[in-house]
């Protein structure tokens, strides 16, 4: 199983404010669909609330706290680790992968475990209150990098 990123950052690493993006960038949210697409998404209950229901053609799984959390058409897990699982149970293949949506403590929590980044780099300059974390340039090697009208995409992965 892989274990990936997505996520799209300013240049202070920026991610959010209020629970919200920063920006909507519609060739951004096309890649991140594709990107996506019939995987498993992690996410925190505050990035799921932010969305509002469960992205579909994809298994969704929320990280919580509050074990008494039910939401129809969604894995809502209190273990970090059970992600793992589940994402094997909903696709046992040699592409399996798993991809972790924010937020910023998600990204926190699973940093450790992951394989490859899918960054999209956008210009910003505006207030923020959620960052992604700073990620040692010795631990990863770009592969892949795409220029797009509004922000740069690049894909990393994880040197050893």
């Amino acid at each position: 199983m892989i274990v990936s990123i997505v996520v799209a950052l300013g240049p202070k690493r920026e991610i959010g404010l209020n629970n919200q993006l920063l920006w909507h960038i519609s060739d951004d949210l096309k890649n991140f669909k594709k990107l996506t697409t019939g995987k498993s998404v992690l996410m925190g209950r505050k990035t799921f609330e932010s969305i509002g229901k469960p992205l579909p053609n994809r298994n969704n799984i929320v990280l919580t706290r509050d074990p008494e959390l039910s939401v129809t058409g969604v894995d809502v897990i209190t273990d970090p680790l059970m992600a793992f699982d589940l994402a094997l149970d909903y696709d046992d293949s040699d592409e399996c992968e798993l991809a972790i949506i924010g937020g910023a403590e998600i990204y926190n929590i699973y940093l450790p475990y992951v394989q490859r980044i899918y960054l999209s780099e956008v210009e910003y300059n505006g207030p923020a209150d959620a960052f992604f974390p700073e990620l040692d340039p010795n631990e990863w090697k770009e592969v892949d990098s795409q220029k797009f009208e509004q922000f740069n995409f690049r894909v990393l992965e994880r040197v050893s």
